[in-house]
């Protein structure tokens, strides 16, 4: 054998097919080996990505993805970087660089396909739910042969049962009924669904449930933003896609959303709509980050972020009936608040209530709007308290149609862990006291309520994934004389960091019927389109009988350790005592001097003398004098304390101020320098890669010049080998002359008779 047989051998094989089909070979063993766990190095994986999105795609004209989310900027950056790259080039170095990394792509390749063309048909188990998995769920479609519990096929228990009153039984199942079947309590799990027909993968889109059917409506894959609307039937776990229509703007102001007539395109308040540009449609453009609440039989879709062609400077409200799935404008009174995507909206009563997100440059905010749904009108309200930092990518929940809960977010380089809560009565924002151990700080997570649980599960933050799923205990807001009383964390569950319920930008919906959580879509590396169920424990937030003993013997212990503490001592040293008055004194000391002389009548004093009782009632009375003095006494410390009190209470009050405001002057200098610093890494990551474009174009510049050195001595031979040809031509054209002129020499001889003897003979005359 050769060496370059044994090198092509050590290689591995070559791949014969032509392009595009080699390319798309080389994607689809990049993409089966991701799902095996069998990945590249990062470096190689962000140059795939982005050469296979040139490739497909095309040039990156999708918008610069969050600041915090480090993974899809390095992506965004990367496949910015290609610029106008011909598809074809792209290709060409997909499959160059795929060789480079793993030589025998093309024999793995061939073995796969080979395996799975002659392995057999796997038989799995009948199962209501499959594992948590980072995957999409599998559907009947890809495994076609399920045995059933006997042993039997799938195919034919279904022929056996398959009466129209068992697809009448089947098509009435509840979710309440099956979901029972669905997992453990306590645990995610994927429940098995009906049709292979589902979403695509997304995350940042939008979910609510009305009545029986889950809406999940736009979104974000792979940079690309979604404006489809899809529907979950919970009663048979099928999905729709539903094709809508656009309806006219409605008129300025309040009224019911039954109410809407078609009518003219008019503009928000507040606002002047430029008159050179086209009149907004009410079709929902492609969006992300946008709020999706249920309102009777309609849906209210307010902001989002979108395309630069479809961004507004106000945020615009959306309806979509559910009935005849038409889209429509609405156009409130009063201020609207400027565009933004990544905010929450929380429905409480008839408002809802508006809350942070980022504006088209991607600047956090913190401002509060509310939009009252009855009368149609936005309201900016006057708040109290200290309201939450500016933040983006937060959870939001409602509690007792009272209560705004705020948890986590994001802003430019740091993620939250605070949790906020506004009165809606009062208007008031407080940070509550909790107990438990606390989440750690996240973004991009989700959560709701259910029962007097807060679940929140999911978000991330600049290094990983969060891989706990918390629940906040809300009982304690549920009366309002125990608002004081901590609220407590605690952890839920756990999951395996590549599963699909660790993700970002994920959607959580509560089933109150159900008792259950529904999860859709997200992204942890890959873009998801599980769709995902979790039961609580029955027992979770319920109090046992130990417990309920153990909080009755609580405030005995209280007041024992009051008793026993020093503040106590201190409050019986100045708690006024019970004196016993002059006339108890008098018959006290009368009733002994009874005792040691008799009766008074036996034995009567002498006038010249005091009394034994006179004299025991002046010393009681002096002795009433003495405590008068010392109760005086006393209540002087106490006002000379109070006063003290007062003032150190006004000490520790300016020296908490001075904490808070060091603390706020701490935070925003630590957010200018993540800010900052951010900044700085971004300006330094596109020095390297301009840096780096320019090595690469130096270089090539360097081997072009090589090249066209080698074509001028090409050249420069050539002219030389001509020169020499050329010479030669004049040498023989002068021997071509030469030649002539003796031809006609010779022709001229022939006509010519010679002259000589000859000629003198033949009478010639000599020339």
């Amino acid at each position: 054998m050769s060496l370059e047989a044994a090198l092509l051998k050590k290689a591995g094989a070559t791949c014969p097919l032509p392009y595009p089909e080699k390319f798309k070979a080389a994607v689809k063993l990049v993409k089966d080996r991701e799902t095996e766990g069998k990945t590249f190095k990062d470096e190689n994986r962000l140059a795939l990505f982005a050469l296979e999105q040139q490739a497909l795609v095309g040039s990156c004209k999708e918008p610069k993805p969050w600041g915090w989310n480090v993974v899809e900027s390095a992506k965004w950056q990367a496949w910015s970087q290609l610029q106008d790259m011909a598809p074809v080039e792209a290709m060409r170095l997909y499959v160059r660089l795929l060789e480079d990394e793993l030589p025998s792509w093309w024999d793995e390749y061939e073995s796969e396909i080979n395996s799975s063309q002659s392995s057999p048909h796997r038989e799995l188990p009948v199962s209501s739910s499959i594992p948590e998995s980072n995957g999409t769920p599998s559907s009947p479609a890809a495994s076609p042969r399920r045995p059933a519990a006997n042993g039997s096929s799938h195919s034919e228990a279904s022929n056996l049962s398959d009466t129209p009153k068992a697809q009448h039984k089947r098509k009435a199942t509840s979710l309440s009924e099956a979901i029972k079947t669905v997992g453990a309590p306590g645990r995610w799990a994927s429940p098995m669904q009906s049709d292979s027909k589902h979403p695509p993968p997304r995350y940042e889109h939008a979910a609510s449930l009305v009545g029986h059917s889950l809406y999940v409506i736009g979104g974000n894959c792979g940079g690309r933003y979604l404006n489809d609307v899809w529907v979950l039937n919970l009663d048979n776990l099928t999905w729709q896609l539903v094709t809508t229509s656009a309806k006219p703007l409605p008129p300025v102001g309040g009224g019911s959303f039954d109410e809407i007539e078609p009518v003219v395109s008019t503009p928000l308040l507040g606002h002047k709509e430029d008159s050179s540009k086209p009149s907004s449609t009410s079709a929902l453009p492609p969006s992300a980050g946008h709020v999706l609440l249920a309102w009777g039989s309609n849906l209210v879709c307010i902001g989002g972020h979108t395309k630069a062609k479809d961004a507004k400077v106000y945020m615009v409200i959306r309806v979509l009936d559910t009935h005849k799935h038409e889209w429509s404008i609405m156009s409130p009174a009063g201020n609207a608040p400027p565009q933004r995507g990544g905010h929450s909206g929380t429905l409480v009563g008839s408002k809802v209530y508006l809350f942070g997100g980022e504006d088209a440059a991607r600047r956090p905010q913190g401002d509060l709007f509310v939009l009252d749904l009855a009368d149609m009108e936005w309201q900016s309200p006057e708040v109290t308290g200290t309201p939450p930092p500016a933040r983006s990518a937060h959870a939001a929940a409602a509690y007792q149609q009272r209560y705004l809960l705020i948890f986590g977010g994001g802003s430019v380089a740091n993620c939250f862990g605070d949790l906020y809560v506004l009165d809606t009565d009062s208007m008031h924002w407080s940070c509550p006291a909790t107990q438990g151990p606390p989440p750690a700080p996240r973004a991009g997570h989700a959560g709701d309520v259910l029962g007097d649980s807060w679940y929140v599960v999911g978000g991330g933050n600049n290094t990983s994934g969060c891989t706990d799923m918390v629940a906040l205990d809300l009982t304690p807001l549920a009366t309002s004389d125990q608002t004081d009383d901590p609220l407590t964390w605690s952890t839920v569950s756990q999951a395996e960091s590549r599963s699909a319920i660790v993700s970002e930008g994920m959607t959580v919906e509560a089933v109150p019927y159900a008792r259950c959580l529904l999860s859709f879509g997200g992204y942890n590396g890959k873009y998801q389109s599980a769709l995902q169920v979790f039961r609580p424990e029955a027992t979770h937030h319920q109090k046992a009988p130990h417990q309920k003993q153990h909080e009755e013997q609580e405030p005995n212990k209280v007041m024992q350790a009051q008793a026993q503490s020093p503040q106590h001592a201190r409050d019986a040293r100045n708690r006024p005592v019970a004196l016993e008055t002059p006339k108890d004194q008098y018959n006290k000391h009368l009733e002994a001097a009874r005792t040691r002389s008799g009766p008074l009548s036996q034995k009567q004093p002498s006038p010249r003398h005091t009394s034994p009782a006179s004299g025991m009632l002046e010393e009681a009375t002096n002795q009433e004098a003495a405590a008068d003095m010392d109760s005086e006494e006393i209540k002087g410390q106490e006002e000379v304390h109070s006063s003290q009190v007062a003032a150190l209470q006004e000490q520790m009050v300016s020296a908490m101020q001075r904490v808070s405001a060091a603390e706020k002057e701490a935070a925003a200098a630590k957010e200018a320098a993540g800010t900052e610093l951010a900044l700085m890494r971004r300006q330094l990551t596109s020095s390297q890669a301009a840096l780096a474009e320019a090595e690469q174009r130096a270089s090539d510049a360097d081997a072009q010049l090589l090249d066209e050195q080698a074509k001028v001595m090409r050249l420069e031979v050539t002219v030389a080998e001509q020169q020499q040809q050329l010479s030669r031509m004049e040498e023989l054209e002068k021997e071509l002359q030469h030649y002539r002129k003796l031809n006609k020499e010779v022709e001229g001889g022939k006509q010519k008779p010679g002259g000589g003897i000859w000629g003198y003979i033949a009478g010639t005359p000599a020339t």
